[in-house]
């Protein structure tokens, strides 16, 4: 029996047990923050998102002046377990080819894509290989990566990892030793020199005189942000020595298991992105959602990009919520326990940055964040916040009443639900604000699901069954082409008044299907950003304790593997596409790199058969008016004038990240960013008491059947010696802070057009709120 066909036996137990336990527990771990034996996940990429750096980072560890010398020989991983290694990843092979939606072996197309995968993980932007190292390893790897993992020598199996990796050592060590020397060079910052700041897009080093150039360029840029900051060339200078030495140290201290994880990871996202390959201990830490959910932390979610922890979002009620100044899309480039120097956190992996930024309740964490769409680190936000325990019911759904003036006089009461995941209890809850609203009468109700993920399968479903009866919700197919659907039976029916959904390009999976289901029927106007995040694919997470052979010593892991896709009810599949919104509305998201199309090798749009379903034809019949209405607003807002100048912004940095390196030319830059923020921010002052009254309306208000009231003030603690007052922000259109919500109060303008247009056709539609 050849040594692939040993595991097929186990094989097949683990995948008969998918399709029994894929949508039984479909968002338990969420719950639970503990990691099921076969657990279907169903959001948006985010903390389970594989890592797009391979260095490792000391911990939580502080710079001090006692470290090792960074100069000394890298300690490459040795392979000292060849035979578990080559079972293991024998075992992910086997498993992926025969359970994954795409059912394909791994030939000659799926090496390729593990390849270039794992070159990137090791150097994102980069910066470390030359393209003779890249032509090497294709050369030599680029069409046998998985034949070498099906054969039968052991020592070649997964050989190439460890090879790659002490070659990546090289060239760091290398560059390193470079920058650490070039650093007290004498540079002109007065010679009109431009820099563009290597990225995931940019090509291969040439040549070492090529890297050479580059790397003097990069430390050039690093030393003109430190006169920019108004930091001494001294202190940039050492500051920047150790964050050198921290970059090399990360690398010396990855170990065997750290190798193969990225290894290993780099196949499964040659399948799709969202398939990972865990090792022991990152499989207890798959569920986390955020930094903080269950321990002590800030409360944001973290995606990996291109080297940096990128903020996906923000958890609602957590310390960075309640700060504001941390939005989705800034970078965290450094990380700072106290008082005490921040860490370079760029390369890091995303687990040891999570791990940092993690701590006691009531102890302080310095964030230095690069904001989204920025390539100038000169730009950069300085945040001290005060880790606390999230509160978990801040996630829950909740209401609020906003109060529109009418032109004619008068005011129309909005309800808007927001929804920031679908957990247990999601649509028991949502019927509950929803029945308060109705008492309170008002005229339509907004439900707001931007910046949700997903998560429970029922939980949408059951959701949609509340604002349109006993009608199927979506269509789930597996590898084998077959198709089920999920419908609302027996949700009841408690909403049948105007409705409008809001998304945006962070809405995804489970949202994705509420909102599609709700657009098939026509029973919601949908507004948001161009599109939503298009996550149309469901993940099992799989022991392979199971598929490794009798005997096997250790725990081999677990593997996250993508199973069936998502498809709406009028046919259409979620995936790639998302949800294209009934009026869209400009928005940052848009002109960043968010969404499942900015991922390597995602699955592709297809079709199935359409379901059986009432068309119930609420919105369709108002839509031109609606647009053309909203499109007259927008046009004349000076919320969304300075929307649209953050999005050109943003658009500009992405297609050519270079700066200048003459200081003059930067400093006029920074200087003009921050007169143009001040201005910004004294507009939007001006312009507060215009904003409509809104009063909250939480759960807990609502069980304890108290009256609606204004929001309550929550500000994060105060720090007494927090010099961050936001000078060091220079970014001016970045700050997202200084206006409130303007697609909020578009969408309301939209609710009582919507409303009005309703009432003058006659529709039954408008007396439904008090039913």
């Amino acid at each position: 029996m050849s040594p692939r066909s040993k595991n097929i036996h186990g094989l097949h137990a683990i995948l008969v047990a998918i399709f029994f336990l894929s949508l039984a527990f479909c968002g338990w771990a969420v719950e639970t923050n503990q990691v099921s034996p076969a657990t279907n996940t169903n959001q948006a990429p985010k903390v389970d998102m594989p890592d797009s750096g391979a260095v490792k980072a000391p911990g939580g560890t502080t710079e001090t002046e006692n470290q090792p010398d960074a100069k000394s020989e890298p300690i490459k991983p040795m392979i000292v377990h060849a035979d578990r290694d080559a079972e293991i990843g024998r075992s992910v092979g086997t498993v992926l080819e025969h359970g994954h939606y795409l059912q394909k072996p791994i030939d000659a197309e799926m090496s390729q894509r593990w390849l270039k995968n794992y070159l990137l993980a090791l150097d994102p932007n980069h910066l470390f290989f030359l393209q003779s190292d890249i032509d090497e390893f294709t050369t030599k790897y680029g069409n046998i990566l998985g034949d070498l993992l099906h054969g039968d020598n052991e020592e070649a199996m997964v050989t190439p990892a460890f090879e790659i990796f002490k070659r990546y050592m090289q060239r760091v060590n290398e560059d390193v030793d470079l920058a650490e020397k070039v650093v007290h060079d004498k540079f002109d910052f007065t010679k009109d020199e431009m820099f563009t700041i290597p990225t995931s897009k940019s090509t291969w080093f040439k040549d070492p005189a090529t890297a050479e150039a580059i790397w003097r360029k990069e430390v050039k840029s690093d030393l003109l942000n430190g006169l920019l900051d108004k930091k001494a060339p001294d202190a940039t200078i050492k500051r920047l020595a150790k964050r050198y030495h921290s970059l090399l140290r990360s690398g010396q201290e990855m170990e065997e298991i750290d190798v193969l994880e990225d290894y290993l990871s780099a196949l499964t996202h040659a399948y799709d992105p969202h398939s990972d390959y865990f090792p022991p201990e990152e499989a207890e830490n798959f569920t986390i959602q955020s930094i903080d959910l269950a321990v002590t932390g800030i409360g944001a979610v973290l995606r990996p990009d291109d080297g940096y922890a990128t903020i996906e979002s923000v958890i609602p009620g957590g310390p960075a919520d309640l700060d504001k100044r941390l939005q989705a899309g800034d970078r965290i480039i450094a990380v700072g326990q106290g008082t005490n120097e921040p860490v370079d956190a760029v390369n890091m992996k995303l687990n040891r940055v999570v791990d940092m930024i993690r701590g006691r309740k009531g102890s302080k964490v310095h964030l230095v964040v690069l904001p989204a769409g920025a390539a100038d680190t000169a730009i950069h936000k300085d945040i001290v916040l005060v880790r606390d325990v999230v509160n978990i019911k801040e996630s829950h759904a909740k209401s609020a009443i906003i109060q529109h003036p009418l032109p004619g006089g008068g005011v129309e009461k909005i309800g808007v639900v927001t929804l920031p995941g679908f957990y247990k209890e999601t649509s028991i809850d949502v019927a509950k604000l929803i029945q308060r609203l109705k008492k309170e009468k008002v005229a339509g109700i907004i439900l707001d699901m931007r910046n949700n993920g997903g998560g429970l399968l029922d939980q949408a479903v059951e959701l949609a069954g509340l604002f349109a009866k006993h009608q199927p919700v979506v269509q789930i197919r597996q590898s084998d082409n077959s198709v089920n659907q999920l419908s609302s039976e027996g949700t009841p029916l408690i909403y049948s008044g105007p409705l409008l959904v809001m998304v945006n390009k962070a809405s995804a999976s489970a949202t994705e299907i509420v909102a599609g289901a709700l657009q098939d029927y026509g029973r919601a106007v949908i507004v948001g950003d161009q599109s939503t995040h298009g996550k149309g694919t469901v993940q099992t997470l799989l022991p392979l304790d199971q598929a490794v052979p009798i005997g096997f010593i250790g725990d081999p892991g677990r593997l996250k593997m993508t199973i069936q896709k998502f498809y709406r009810v009028a046919g259409g599949s979620t995936q790639q596409k998302g949800v294209v919104p009934d009026i869209i509305l400009p928005s940052i998201l848009d002109a960043l790199e968010l969404g499942e199309t900015t991922l390597p090798y995602y699955l592709q749009y297809d079709t199935v058969p359409p379901t059986d379903f009432e068309d119930i034809n609420l919105a369709a019949p108002y839509l031109t008016a609606l647009r053309a209405n909203s499109v007259a607003r927008v046009a004349v807002s000076p919320d969304f004038a300075y929307l649209r100048h953050d999005i050109d912004y943003y658009k500009n940095k992405f297609q050519d990240p270079t700066v200048s390196l003459n200081l003059t030319l930067r400093q006029k830059q920074a200087d003009d960013l921050k007169t143009y923020n001040a201005q910004r921010k004294k507009d939007l002052e001006a312009r507060k008491s215009s904003r409509d009254p809104m009063l909250e309306l939480t759960l807990d208000m609502v069980d304890q059947n108290l009256p609606a009231a204004p929001p309550k003030d929550k500000k994060p603690k105060v720090l007494a010696d927090d010099d961050s007052d936001g000078d060091a922000d220079l970014s001016g259109a970045l700050d997202n802070n200084v206006t409130d919500d303007p697609q909020l109060d578009e969408t309301v303008n939209i609710m009582c057009d919507y409303t009005q247009m309703l009432h003058d056709s006659g529709s039954k539609l408008v007396q439904a709120t008090s039913q």
